[in-house]
């Protein structure tokens, strides 16, 4: 048996599940040796870790921004592929699911306002059905962020020179960014989620793929940071498990949260940003007509912006 398949069934017994606990190449070399002996080298040990880490088979994962190594845990999926159907260590019934990545959108949306930018749920707005697969046409959701008049004390409403501006222009009234959702993510299904995500954005302005989960694989960072250059897609990780999702307030709770109350849920956050969204100059009107007669949430949503532009204020529905 070569070193490589002997590393498959030793490592498992030795890496902690936990990427705080990861193991140093040091004393990961030290544990090995205890099994194989002293016939490899250092340097030979180093580089079969390094090489199994990017393996999404293998059981090794080197933690992102930082030295150790860790067991990489198979996750469940479901037939569908979806990375939001996975993590929390079993298979769960699609309430749960359901749920779980109402809390996301709930948190996420809070998070967008406290940025002043304007979210629109597409995905499950309105009266149409959460998919928790995700689409291809359109993203979970859209922000809008305006120009706004910071001149007036505590009245939120547009900037008319700015927007005057923009018009005179050709440009753009607001910058829409399509938001893509994701639970979580693992080495064999990032590729396809992430180009669902590019696929879903790619008539608005900015396209953006946010993860709840931790990003700790460093494998997983680095080809989700080279698809994201590439793409010109905006990635971020909020850095929680769903475990911590399932202990939250409903998403409605979470949505009605004062903003004293919404810190409490920030605090249990730790945002992880890979790469910037590159914005693009237009908007792809013709795939937007489209969408708008084959989807109602589109349709609401350019009815959401009309309002908001005539009432001159955003809204946050």
């Amino acid at each position: 048996m070569n070193l490589r398949e002997q590393l498959r069934n030793i490592l498992p017994t030795i890496l902690p599940q936990d990427p705080e606990d990861a193991i140093k190449g040091t004393e990961l070399i030290r544990l090995v040796r205890l099994r194989l002996g002293d016939d490899y080298s250092d340097a030979t040990l180093r580089y079969h870790f390094s090489i199994l880490s990017y393996d999404s088979t293998s059981a090794i994962a080197k933690v992102d921004q930082g030295q150790g190594y860790y067991q990489r845990l198979k996750r469940a999926s479901n037939s569908g592929g979806s990375g939001r159907l996975l993590f929390g260590g079993n298979e769960v019934d699609e309430d749960v699911m359901q749920m779980r990545f109402q809390r996301l959108l709930a948190i996420y949306e809070r998070l967008t306002v406290l940025r002043s930018h304007y979210p629109f749920q597409l995905n499950g707005g309105g009266d149409s059905l959460l998919d928790i697969k995700g689409q291809w046409d359109i993203p979970d959701l859209v922000t809008a962020e305006w120009d706004l008049d910071t001149t007036v004390e505590d009245v939120t409403r547009f900037d008319s020179a700015m927007l005057d501006l923009r018009r005179h222009l050709g440009g753009p009234e607001t910058s829409l960014t399509g938001v893509q959702l994701k639970l979580g993510l693992t080495l064999e299904n990032y590729a396809a989620e992430f180009f669902q995500a590019v696929s879903a954005t790619r008539w608005t302005l900015q396209s953006e793929l946010v993860i709840a989960e931790p990003l700790n694989d460093g494998a997983l960072v680095d080809a989700l940071r080279s698809l994201g250059h590439q793409f010109g897609i905006g990635i971020t990780s909020l850095g929680i498990s769903v475990t911590q999702l399932d202990d939250f307030p409903s998403s409605r709770d979470i949505l009605a949260m004062s903003d004293d109350q919404f810190e409490k849920v920030q605090e249990k956050l730790r945002p992880q940003r890979l790469t910037i969204a590159a914005p693009r100059q237009r908007l792809d009107w013709s795939t937007l007509s489209t969408l708008r007669k084959k989807y109602d949430t589109v349709s609401n949503m350019i009815g959401w912006l009309s309002d908001c532009l005539s009432r001159q204020k955003p809204e946050w529905k």
